[in-house]
């Protein structure tokens, strides 16, 4: 879950660039604008320290290969357990189905994500979600004794869910809605992943929104786990374990541990406008550090951490005039990546302190009227850099890891992290 899902909603999950015509490029004055934000989470905090100070992080978590080739052989070394959770995004689907019932032995709770609220008391698939494609999913992580905990994410505009949690009726109503919801769908459970009051209300609307959420997660919580269902819940990171300006604190982090079953945090996305790391390395280690300190220690085996199986690419300078319909940052993910690398004839360069890859590369940009050669620069996380953060949640005694998302993995990254669970 990131900014990566509006890329490929639009089409782009898979690297957009089109080589007959390529007209599908961004002007220069659009460069560092991200393509229509859907939803998701530009996690913007301080990037103190990333070029070279992470030295405390790398002796931790990164296990380094000999060569480049080595790591980009997918020769990862195999995890050590921990239970692994995904989001599953409807425009993967078709990708993932035909390999999905050996995959799914690996994982814990699956959770679609293709449900939205539309108004206080409903909940409805997204339109462009395909039904069979749905239906055969979840009836293969049943068959397989998964726990399906469908994601549902808040649609509304500014304001509107601030005002639903802030409303007594409205709040009873809407949780009456999640329910039946769930008993309908004969659901293990829900994830919720509500970001509008964090992302579009703006930070001074905090102090009032953050108790009625409070509130409405131990409601919700409670009548949940009385009908003998759970409760999950995405939500971005805390950095240094206060209500400051480092991190997303109107979710009480704290507060809410004792009334849900997992906490996701949703550790990356720390760049998305502008060309930069996807989640550095000491960067999630503060967001562990952070959550950990906001959340009683009794709780720490409820949070799981969010980790990226993908990149972006980002046009970064260019010279000549771009053509005005071409397209800015596009998506990458582990298994588009490579078939871009050989496209592009591209070099991957590995930052072991942050662990991820980058690559740069010219690019012609051109239609009938206007031309340009573009720089771009691709940065993402593969099977290593996956195995990395699961190595930091597993030290900081977490309870799980959650991978964004399902369909941008490849064959590397799951042979690397089944013995997650698979002994």
């Amino acid at each position: 879950q990131s900014d990566a899902d509006a890329d490929a909603e639009s089409g782009a999950d898979a690297e957009s660039e089109s080589d007959a015509g390529a007209d599908v490029e961004v002007d220069a004055t659009a460069a560092a604008a991200p393509a229509v934000p859907r939803r998701k989470f530009p996690l913007k905090v301080g990037r103190r320290g990333l070029a070279l100070g992470l030295i405390s992080v790398v002796a931790v978590g990164v296990i380094a290969f000999a060569t480049i080739g080595e790591r980009r052989s997918g020769s990862a070394r195999p995890a050590e357990r921990l239970p692994i959770d995904v989001w599953a995004p409807y425009w993967t689907l078709d990708d993932v189905l035909p390999d999905f019932p050996q995959r799914v032995q690996s994982m814990r709770d699956v959770s679609p994500f293709w449900f939205s609220v539309t108004g206080p008391t409903t909940i409805a698939p997204d339109e462009f979600a395909a039904l069979d494609d749905i239906d055969e999913f979840e009836q293969i992580a049943r068959d397989a004794g998964v726990h399906v905990i469908p994601s549902i994410r808040d649609e509304l505009g500014a304001g509107e869910m601030a005002a639903i949690l802030s409303d007594t009726e409205q709040r009873a109503a809407h949780i009456d809605a999640l329910l039946e919801f769930a008993v309908e769908g004969d659901y293990e459970g829900i994830d919720l992943d509500y970001e509008r009051f964090a992302f579009s209300d703006g930070r001074s609307t905090w102090s009032e929104t953050s108790p009625d959420w409070v509130a409405f997660i131990e409601e919700l919580g409670a009548q949940l786990h009385d009908d003998g269902r759970t409760l999950t819940v995405s939500i971005p990171p805390l950095l240094d374990g206060s209500n400051g300006d480092t991190g997303y604190w109107v979710y009480d982090h704290g507060a809410i541990a004792e009334h849900v079953d997992r906490i996701r945090i949703m550790a990356y996305d720390f760049s998305t406008a502008e060309a930069g790391p996807i989640a550095p390395l000491e960067w999630v280690s503060e967001a562990i550090a952070g959550t950990s300190a906001a959340v009683p220690e009794e709780f720490h085996d409820r949070l799981v951490l969010g980790i990226p199986t993908y990149g972006y690419n980002w046009p970064i300078s260019y010279t000549g005039i771009c053509p005005e319909t071409a397209e800015g940052r596009t998506g990458v993910n582990a298994r588009s990546v490579d078939d871009l690398i050989a496209r592009r004839d591209g070099t991957p360069v590995y930052d072991e302190a942050i662990g991820e890859w980058s690559m740069t590369y010219e690019l012609v940009v051109e239609n009938e009227l206007t031309s340009c050669v573009q720089s771009r620069m691709v940065r993402w996380v593969d099977a290593e850099g996956a195995l990395l953060r699961i190595d930091l949640a597993r030290e900081a005694g977490w309870g799980g890891v959650a991978l964004w998302a399902l369909g941008y993995d490849d064959d590397a990254v799951w042979t690397a992290i089944a013995p997650s669970i698979l002994g």
